[in-house]
């Protein structure tokens, strides 16, 4: 099941009480998780959004390295400090060996623990899933980079989402709102909306949980990454002279398939489309197959064909969707959205 989350940052006194807020606005929506650095020095700030975490059953994890859990007086083998203060899981970040990753995964306490899944060496990861007394207790999360340029590749994020997502480990990574250089795993994604970074690693099918990663979006960006766990919304420019039963194709699809040459989207419904606007076909050509009685049938082409008048043209692409033509795959479920000509 795919998830959304938020970053918090529960050691910011300076800005608690803006973090708070969006973790209601998050728990309203029904985001599932919240992620956080923390610091020992204010206990506080923790308490006050694991609360709200437990208000809306949210997943509420924390990043942790050794120094961290010296400074809160914990161990791999003693986390009940973090039990006390109703966090749910542990983000293991860096300088732990495998054996205390073992410890902290067979804690009975019911922590969860979230492997770093950007740096885990993944030819270790058979033997220490054997030494887990339950998989269960493992989850997996990226790092996120927030100067520009240093963030994953689209393809690395994938091949190293791939080696826990094909154990059974939920993966996660996080998404940027556009606003400065952005928090986000992948550069792919850094400067886009957020809602378009969420659905296009969600449409890896290799990622299962994103975290917003910047502290502070607003209100319609939440709506966005919450959104794009169900379908990926692609914008239509439509052309003059549309019918009504054309417009049947702004619908969710979810029978959406990948060919060489376009993406078919299919929904079983009644179908009197005729012939009519027959064109050459192009790069974002939105059409429709006209004399299908029993499915509305969408076709929108990659690449440039010619004319077939089994083929009408109503629209295309807007151009701010025009890349997301390269990141739907099979199983995706598409929401066409008409935007009509002045």
């Amino acid at each position: 099941m795919r998830k959304v989350g938020i970053l918090s940052q529960a050691w910011r006194r300076d800005k608690i009480n803006e973090l708070k807020e969006v973790a209601e606005k998050a728990g309203k929506i029904g985001y599932k998780e919240i992620w956080s650095g923390i610091n020992a020095n204010y206990i506080e700030g923790i308490k006050e959004i694991s609360s709200i975490a437990m208000k809306y059953d949210m997943y509420f994890f924390v990043d942790i390295n050794p120094d961290i859990l010296k400074s809160f007086n914990a161990s791999p083998s003693d986390l009940r400090i973090f039990k006390e203060l109703n966090v749910g899981g542990l983000r293991a970040d860096y300088g732990f060996s495998e054996d205390e990753l073992i410890k902290m995964a067979n804690n009975d306490l019911g922590l969860k623990i979230d492997l770093n899944a950007s740096i885990f060496p993944v030819d270790r990861l058979d033997h220490l899933i054997k030494q887990v007394k339950d998989i269960e207790n493992l989850k997996a999360s990226h790092d996120f980079y927030p100067i520009k340029y240093t963030a994953l590749s689209l393809e690395s994020t994938i091949s190293k989402s791939k080696e826990f997502k094909s154990r059974g480990i939920e993966v996660a990574a996080f998404v940027p709102t556009p606003r400065g250089e952005g928090r986000t795993t992948t550069e792919t994604i850094r400067g886009k909306p957020p809602g378009k970074g969420a659905s296009i690693l969600f449409n890896t099918n290799y990622i299962d949980r994103i975290i917003l990663g910047d502290p502070f979006p607003t209100d319609e960006e939440l709506i966005e990454v919450y959104e794009a766990k169900d379908k990926t919304k692609l914008h239509v420019i439509v052309y003059p002279g549309i019918t009504d039963e054309e417009k049947k194709i702004f619908s969710t699809f979810n029978d959406v398939r990948v060919k060489e040459y376009a993406l078919a989207l299919n929904i079983l419904k009644e179908n009197k489309i005729t012939k009519r606007n027959i064109v050459r076909r192009f790069k974002g050509c939105v059409s429709v197959m006209n004399g299908r009685s029993d499915v509305v049938e969408v076709w929108i082409f990659k690449k440039d064909v010619e004319a077939d008048d089994r083929f009408n043209v109503i629209g295309e692409v807007d151009p701010e969707d025009m890349d997301m033509l390269d990141y739907i795959g099979e199983r995706i479920s598409v929401q066409l959205i008409p935007k009509y000509m002045e």
